[in-house]
């Protein structure tokens, strides 16, 4: 029977093709050694329209071939927790299909690596800063639409930063970014002297500073995300006013993550970033 393909059906999906096409296997392929009379009952699942039980789960186990503890307990999780309410869902219809399917991807993911010359990464962004940029957007018509997606963007942030094990964040800032006045001076300062402040004592989060003297860089093509995950293939994320892409074939992501090592090459280093940081904060003063 059909179910709401939820986020973290539609994740569990994607893995469990993920590992099929790694064996080779053709969803007929799948269908027939998983003992399924028709291959849409395979297109079913990893497309998040049919429910999994934990039993027919270690079913998958044993014709998969996974044997990687954190891979089976983190497929269980997701088939345990498949038709709970997502926290977002509070939001009502400010969160659509592919924001939620991003947001249970970060809380899944390990590590990012984050570049976006337009604007400090969600994660990092002071609540005066994060106004500024929804207001700016242009894209909410009413205040309270405002004031609901900053509430989202910040609970999101804290449910990041705030859980255990940690999530590590790498982010590369271009000058100009953090020299263009976002919600005006004040806001700006602030929000280059939070920078700083979480350069000096988070130790699961390295920033580094592209300055105007580099000149043309790995990263004119735009922003992007990289994330990384204890199990499965890495995602890159590239997100626009009208579309959030996810990627993970090899050959994209290998070329993201030359990117991004392009990226940490260019920039000054943790140490001399953190002290641009502390120069710039002075300067919008």
């Amino acid at each position: 029977m059909p179910v709401e393909p939820t986020p973290r059906r539609r994740r569990l999906g994607a893995e469990l093709r993920r590992i099929r096409e790694d064996l080779g296997w053709t969803q007929e392929e799948a269908a027939r050694r998983l003992g399924y009379r028709s291959l849409s009952t395979v297109s079913k699942i990893e497309n998040g329209v049919q429910a999994l039980k934990i039993q027919q789960l270690s079913h998958f186990f044993e014709v998969f071939g996974i044997t990687d503890p954190a891979l089976q307990e983190m497929l269980r999780d997701l088939v345990r927790k498949a038709a709970e309410p997502d926290w977002w869902q509070r939001y009502g219809g400010m969160v659509a299909d592919p924001l939620g399917d991003y947001l249970s991807q970060v809380e899944g993911a390990a590590g990012l690596f984050v570049f976006n010359p337009i604007a400090v990464h969600g994660l990092l962004q002071t609540p005066e800063y994060a106004r500024a940029v929804t207001e700016g957007s242009r894209a909410w018509k009413a205040p309270e639409d405002i004031d609901r997606w900053v509430e989202l963007r910040l609970e999101h942030q804290r449910n990041m930063l705030e859980r255990r094990p940690p999530l590590k964040i790498w982010a590369v800032l271009t000058e100009g970014l953090l020299r263009q006045e976002v919600g005006g001076r004040a806001v700006a300062r602030a929000q280059v002297e939070h920078l700083a402040h979480l350069a000096r004592t988070s130790p699961n989060i390295t920033l580094q500073v592209l300055p105007f003297r580099a000149g043309a860089h790995a990263g004119m093509d735009g922003p992007f995300m990289c994330m990384s995950f204890p199990t499965g293939r890495d995602i890159v994320c590239i997100e626009s006013m009208r579309a959030l892409l996810h990627m993970n074939e090899p050959e994209t992501v290998e070329a993201y993550r030359t990117t991004s090592d392009l990226l940490k090459s260019d920039a000054l280093s943790p140490k001399a970033s953190l002290s641009l940081l502390t120069t710039i904060a002075k300067d919008l003063s």
